[in-house]
């Protein structure tokens, strides 16, 4: 599991674009793992795309996350699957996967994640940490709620919302070493550009805390 540059996919940003040759420029500019989440295509649609992304994020040895279609995780080998608070609940989603799939589980204040701890998951996606357009209905929790946050869980946190790479220090600062990341790369125009510098933002900020023996 390596989410530290951590791609969600959104539908908007994919008008006009190739959707292969955009994810592979944002592959080739750092990202780690992709989460596929798509909206508006149908079953079949979705299963072809995933193949490929499979195919994909191997060659760039990242991880494959689809995003609530346990179904879809399973039949493309996937390496995780993420699930929120109206999905398929955590414990019915691991008696389907077992092992062989990772599972991410959204939480959104200081009690869901303490909550979450006690879940059959991997990894506990927080936010918004702040303001985003990826999505309509959110609730922003701010960096004070994410320093919290990392310091209870025992659980890996990736935060997300509105994460551009000029506020990438600050999450990072904030406790944070796993990055959910759509406009902050995919809003850009050079989306390989967009990824490196949210790369190079994170890796700048990890060692100025290695130097200050904070990591």
């Amino acid at each position: 599991m390596n989410l530290t540059i951590y791609l969600i996919t959104d539908d908007k940003y994919f008008k006009g674009r190739d959707l292969f040759e955009t994810i592979e420029k944002a592959l080739q500019g750092g990202v780690t793992a992709v989460q596929y989440r798509f909206k508006d295509k149908n079953t079949r649609e979705m299963y072809e795309e995933l193949l490929k992304l499979r195919e994909l994020t191997r060659k760039y040895n990242a991880d494959l996350v689809v995003n609530d279609r346990v179904d879809l995780a399973l039949a493309v080998e996937a390496d995780g699957v993420h699930v929120g608070k109206e999905d398929l609940p955590p414990e019915a989603v691991r008696k389907v996967v077992g092992d062989k799939l990772y599972v991410g589980y959204t939480a959104n204040s200081l009690e869901e994640v303490k909550k979450a701890q006690k879940l059959p998951i991997d990894y506990i996606g927080f936010g918004s940490i702040y303001p985003t357009t990826t999505k309509e209905k959110y609730k922003l929790v701010g960096v004070e709620a994410l320093k919290e946050v990392v310091r209870v869980s025992e659980k890996p946190i990736v935060c997300i919302g509105g994460i551009m790479p000029y506020r990438v220090a600050e999450v990072v600062k904030a406790g944070c070493r796993n990055l959910a990341i759509s406009a902050g790369i995919l809003g850009f125009e050079d989306v390989q550009k967009s990824a490196q510098e949210v790369q190079r933002a994170y890796k700048e900020t990890m060692r100025q805390l290695m130097l200050l023996g904070q990591v």
